[in-house]
């Protein structure tokens, strides 16, 4: 396979996330904000997939013709998806009137629309927090080692279980971890990779983008 070279623009950071335990594709991103967001949103377990700059939408209502392109498009297991723009809090004021007129212009359309900002991003060491579970989620395992500890771990958890629990049974933690990255089973949104955690096994259930936003804080309304 020809490995893909982003170029460098200037003042921008430009890089590629290469999540191959979940995703089938790299992710370009075009800051450090950026980045943070997509090892956030991957660790979200309802994620299933993110697009780079998914479409280029034709604003209108200015002096002059103007085109919008979000950052990320956002799909989840049930199906839905999401539009979000990455943004730094203190400019958003600044580009409030484009983002309104984005969001209605997606609703029309039938899609849906969030503003990610730093703020939401680095609440409570998220992008942080998240890392730490990427680093794991590049670990390998066999078919045969992931199933068998799926199977173990739906026998011992009673709806969760901590991963010190499931180590005594007999479990590898590192494999536990990785499982979690590849949305195999889940942590919460407040999770620490260590062994108190409690990791569940049963799906997320209700919406799934409803659940996302949950993931960073953003209140439903």
């Amino acid at each position: 396979m020809t490995r893909k070279v982003v170029k460098r623009a200037p003042h921008r950071e430009v890089g590629v996330i290469n999540a191959a335990w979940l995703l089938n594709h790299p992710v370009e991103h075009e800051s450090h904000l950026e980045r943070r967001f997509v090892i956030a949103a991957l660790a979200c377990p309802v994620v299933k997939d993110i697009i780079h700059q998914p479409l280029n939408l034709p604003l209108s209502g200015g002096d002059k013709p103007e085109r919008y392109t979000p950052d990320f498009k956002v799909v989840f297991s049930d199906g839905g998806s999401v539009i979000v723009e990455v943004k730094p809090e203190v400019f958003l004021q600044k580009h409030e009137e484009k983002l309104k007129l984005a969001e209605l212009l997606l609703r029309a359309d039938g899609q849906r629309f969030l503003v990610i900002t730093d703020t939401l991003i680095d609440s409570q060491a998220l992008a942080a927090r998240a890392l730490l579970l990427m680093r794991y989620g590049r670990l390998r395992f066999t078919d045969e080692e992931a199933m068998e500890c799926l199977q173990t771990m739906r026998r011992v958890c009673d709806g969760n279980s901590s991963v010190k629990t499931l180590v005594s049974q007999g479990l590898s933690e590192p494999l536990v971890w990785n499982l979690v990255a590849r949305h195999k089973c889940r942590v919460p949104v407040d999770f620490t990779v260590d062994a108190e955690q409690a990791v569940f096994v049963d799906p997320v259930e209700g919406d799934n983008h409803d659940y996302f936003k949950s993931w960073f804080g953003i209140e439903a309304r």
